[in-house]
């Protein structure tokens, strides 16, 4: 993947040296990212009152004819994931918009892996919702679920171009984001006092603190799971999709070979030597971490409430230690947001409304509650991510990561690839293994009729 097409230059926003100019110039420097939802929010505003006034979050701000044209609804119901952290702040957030614009805003969590099938079922019948949560575009748009957001330019630009880009397809914006993520090594300093650098220190790690009887780890993460895989299999050099100057070629896999060989290679080698258990998953990861048995463990920023809570000051957050021959670890970035239902009947309402959950206001308030990131530019800058450190760990390690290809056909790589770093951490033979997954991969394009 090019370097110059990553989306991670301007995503490293989270880093404290970043500048507005180096998110792409978009911001219009106004402090207030409400954009339509503001302008929306506005039925008891003065229709004559002067554009230059400052628009706030919860009230109106300029006149109902600058928002939605179309007639306003009794209501808009949403689907967001079932984290119940998450949904307070949404809740809060929704409650907000109702007193504003007097539109009653329905809450069904549906688990997020969930919504596209649920939404088949349910859109057609009237019983989906205006606005899902998903990470990315993915499949959505083949499988007709989504419409266009139809987005002012003042409203857009409050928001990196690259986290718009990962909501669009072929120009077209699907959605508005809320989060942007990536994972990085979390480290306890009672542990792990410094930061590992490079694999050989981290390997060090292990072999010195990993007494499986007890279980104690020095290093753990969920190895069969192909998203945190992929740090390493990328990192070596391997690929997905060839890109060609932002194009994906889908008749060109990289899974299985040399680099992505190479990798699951050196994954396997910490089973091989004990060093990670078979089996490994995420409630396991979380579980011995949070209790202090394991030095270091890889996750993502919406881990960071419950490791604080359990390890306090000791916890810390650094970038991948960099692989043999000085390569970083390429780890996903994605990207996560409000999604405009093709069967909501309220297109424009249900876009206002995306945008006043993704504002400057809510989206600090979700950073505040949640810990994760949204990639709002004026947020991005705020001191209160600025100077977390725990933040900062994140923003160095998004330098070195790479965004999930933007083809329907991502779909049929997860699976396959789960399968196959299963099968290499129960010690089956490497190549076979990513032969299998990609023939496979193949099968299941052809059959959903990819070209």
């Amino acid at each position: 993947m090019l370097k110059s097409k990553k989306m991670l230059i301007t995503l490293s926003l989270l880093a404290v040296s970043m500048s507005l100019a180096a998110c792409g110039g978009n911001n219009n420097g106004n402090s207030t990212t409400g954009g339509n939802a503001n302008a929306s929010a506005s039925a008891n505003t003065n229709a004559n009152a002067p554009a230059s006034e400052s628009p706030s979050t919860d009230a109106a701000a300029t006149t109902e004819a600058n928002g939605p044209t179309e007639a306003k609804p009794a209501e808009l119901t949403i689907w967001p994931d079932t984290a119940e952290d998450k949904l307070a702040v949404i809740q809060a957030a929704a409650d907000k918009y109702t007193a504003a614009t007097g539109i009653k805003i329905n809450i069904k969590p549906v688990a997020m892996n969930d919504q596209p099938d649920v939404l088949a079922l349910d859109g057609p019948a009237g019983k989906g919702p205006d606005l899902f949560y998903q990470p990315g575009i993915g499949s959505l748009v083949v499988k007709g679920l989504v419409q266009e957001v139809k987005a002012s330019d003042e409203v857009k630009g409050t928001y990196t171009p690259e986290a718009l880009a990962a909501l669009s397809q072929n120009g077209v914006l699907y959605g508005l984001p809320l989060v942007t993520e990536t994972y990085a090594l979390f480290y306890n300093k009672k542990l792990v006092p410094t930061a590992p650098a490079t694999i050989a220190d981290l390997e060090q790690i292990m072999k010195d603190q990993t007494d499986a009887k007890k279980q104690n780890y020095g290093f753990l993460f969920e190895a069969a799971n192909f998203y945190f895989a992929w740090g390493f299999l990328g990192g070596e050099g391997g690929y997905i999709f060839k890109d060609n100057g932002g194009k994906y070629d889908i008749n060109d896999i990289g899974l299985n070979k040399e680099g992505t060989v190479k990798g699951a290679s050196l994954i396997q080698s910490w089973f091989n030597n004990g060093y990670l258990p078979k089996g490994v998953n995420g409630d396991i990861v979380g579980g011995l971490f949070t209790q202090g048995k394991v030095g270091a463990v890889i996750n993502g920023p919406w881990a960071i409430n419950d490791y604080k809570k359990a390890l306090g000051d000791d916890l810390a957050v650094a970038p991948i230690p960099n692989l043999e021959g000085g390569a970083h670890p390429t780890s996903f970035i994605g990207v996560k947001g409000w999604m405009l239902s093709k069967f909501s009947k309220s297109p424009e309402w249900a876009a206002d409304f995306a945008a006043f959950l993704t504002n400057e206001e809510n989206a600090l308030e979700y950073f505040k509650k949640t810990g994760e990131v949204p990639p709002v530019i004026n947020v991005l800058n705020n001191p209160v991510l600025t100077g977390d450190p725990l933040v900062a760990g994140f923003s160095q390690q998004i330098q070195y990561g790479q965004p999930f290809p933007t083809v329907p056909e991502l779909d049929h790589v997860w699976d396959p690839m789960a399968n196959a770093l299963k099968f290499i951490t129960e010690g089956k033979d490497v190549q076979a293994s990513l032969d299998d997954a990609v023939k496979l991969i193949n099968d299941k394009m052809k059959m959903a009729g990819a070209k």
